[in-house]
């Protein structure tokens, strides 16, 4: 995997990491010192407004994903010793084991950072919102187009609207102080991060169903990073990194059996009748074409001694991720030569292996009795609500033209009074400023410290007190003049597109708590 051992970032770092470590260690540093990481605490896993702190939130959840990440690094490396692989291969990954631990725990970390308040059930309510005649109408109006006319590709990115190309855009833009690179991680990182390989535009112009397009992995505004990604690697546009696999299948390890976990705790889930119905299931697999020994391991997991130390529930969880941690490591380096020649075309653990009965079955039996429980379904039905209800007060913003728009962008009180958007102020007053930069230097097409190198290079000013000074005094007034000048000139849809990724990125940036405290405020319920 020498060709993956890429250092290289979107944009050159003022940083001094020369070696495949360091910068790995780096790109870690970055995202959990980023307010998105920090916002997951506030985020639910399953049940939202949780007060029991025992019950995970998004942060504490993508932790325990970054363990079992970590883990199936370390199971690898040890695996990897006895295999057939080559002496080089097997050199490279005892030389880089601390590296691509850090990658593969890395993008387990920031799996989730694109969630919206209210997990599924948020990005649902955008996703709905988007195909809805409110937001159709909202385009019809900004660009004063019929609706029998108007070019529908602008609502694209938010009708396949979902966490991963979210999270996508928050590490590649959103994040970081120059509002045009984000948190500027290597590409291998980006790469690794990506488990959906295509875009809005790519995904509508497959015929037949591509690889790794279920959902999308990235919006079209940001196809430009992730297309330079796949260059730098030497990987073939829409595939997935090899590292990717071992990200997703973490996740998926983790998840299935934390969310039972959390019911248990609730009450919503009863640990005997848990141990009941899985060893119900568990028997009917071992009855089946595939009479793997795991099956009676996890049965005798499920009924320990009466005097050992931890629980039937506890006991069948570690036997059952140790396990599937080892078969996903197993898969990994007997398939290794497919995986970094980009010839596997399904998740590791694919459908039909032992390991996906078994998740499967978890799956299936939290959608029976812990997704189903009147307090998940209540949540559930006021996040929708809420998400809705904000997108709907937000509705003035996005039918403005951009005559009238770029005086709120600008804050030009006479444009605002004379066309009476007092209201349309004091909602655009609530957008993040990191947020707007990355509006105005997308329609600008450059980052803020480029722009203050242009003025600071046209003025002639070399020295730095004086540059200080002068961009304190002067800046502001050089971003607005050349964000007009790049605005006058952007296309209408454009400019739509842009502008509407500016509220969904504030809206899906929210905490649960923030989200319902601004959804009340908005309707006159709780003003303070």
């Amino acid at each position: 995997m020498d060709k993956y051992n890429q250092i290289d970032r979107h944009r050159k770092s003022n940083a001094s990491h020369s070696t495949f470590l360091a910068s790995t260690q780096s790109d870690k540093a970055r995202l959990i010192y980023s307010a998105a990481f920090r916002r997951l605490q506030q985020k639910a896993q399953v049940f939202s407004l949780e007060s029991n702190s025992a019950v995970r939130s998004r942060l504490t959840h993508s932790i325990e994903v970054s363990h079992i990440g970590r883990y199936i690094i370390a199971s690898i490396s040890e695996q990897i010793s006895a295999s057939n692989l080559t002496n080089e291969i097997k050199k490279y990954w005892l030389d880089n084991n601390l590296a691509m631990s850090n990658i593969v725990e890395t993008a387990c970390l920031m799996h989730d950072i694109g969630n919206p308040p209210f997990g599924h059930f948020g990005e649902a309510a955008i996703s709905q919102w988007a195909r809805s005649d409110d937001a159709i109408n909202c385009l019809c109006i900004a660009t004063n187009t019929d609706k029998k006319k108007v070019e529908l590709t602008a609502l694209d990115d938010f009708k396949y609207f979902d966490g991963n190309p979210q999270g996508f855009r928050i590490i590649t833009k959103l994040q970081g102080e120059d509002g045009f690179y984000g948190l500027n991680l290597t590409y291998t990182q980006l790469a690794a991060f990506i488990k959906y390989t295509h875009s809005p535009m790519s995904k509508v112009q497959q015929k037949t169903s591509a690889p790794f397009s279920k959902k999308i992995g990235f919006f079209d505004t940001e196809i430009d990073v992730i297309k330079a990604a796949w260059a730098k690697l030497n990987m073939p546009e829409h595939s997935r990194h090899p590292l990717g696999f071992l990200m997703e299948a973490s996740d998926d390890i983790s998840y299935c059996i934390s969310d039972i976990e959390d019911g248990i705790e609730k009450g919503i889930i009863q640990e005997s009748q848990f141990k009941k119905d899985m060893l119900i299931g568990i028997q009917s697999l071992q009855k089946s074409d595939d009479p793997h020994p795991i099956y009676q391991k996890l049965i005798e997991s499920l009924n320990p001694d009466p005097d050992t130390a931890i629980g039937p529930f506890l006991n069948f969880k570690t036997y059952l991720s140790n396990y599937l941690v080892s078969a996903v490591a197993k898969k990994f380096i007997d398939n290794y030569q497919k995986f970094i020649t980009f010839d596997i075309q399904e998740e590791i653990i694919s459908k039909n292996s032992t390991e996906h009965k078994l998740l499967s079955l978890l799956k299936d039996y939290t959608g029976k009795y812990l997704f189903t429980s009147s307090e998940a379904e209540r949540m559930e039905l006021s996040g929708f609500s809420i998400i809705s209800g904000i997108l709907e007060e937000y509705k003035p913003l996005l039918s403005l033209n951009k005559k009238k728009f770029i005086y709120l962008v600008i804050n030009h009180f006479d444009g605002i009074k004379n066309n009476e958007l007092h209201i349309h102020r004091r909602l655009f007053n609530r957008l993040p400023q990191k947020h707007l930069n990355a509006y105005k230097t997308a329609i600008i097409d450059k980052s803020i410290p480029e722009l203050k190198q242009t003025l600071l290079s046209e003025k002639g000013i070399k020295n730095k007190e004086e540059q200080i000074e002068y961009l304190a005094n002067h800046f502001q007034d050089y971003l607005n003049n050349t964000f007009k000048e790049h605005f006058d000139k952007i296309d209408l849809y454009k400019e739509w597109n842009l502008r509407t990724h500016l509220i969904i990125d504030f809206v899906s940036g929210m905490t649960d708590q923030f989200s319902m405290e601004f959804f009340q405020m908005l309707k006159g319920i709780n003003v303070k």
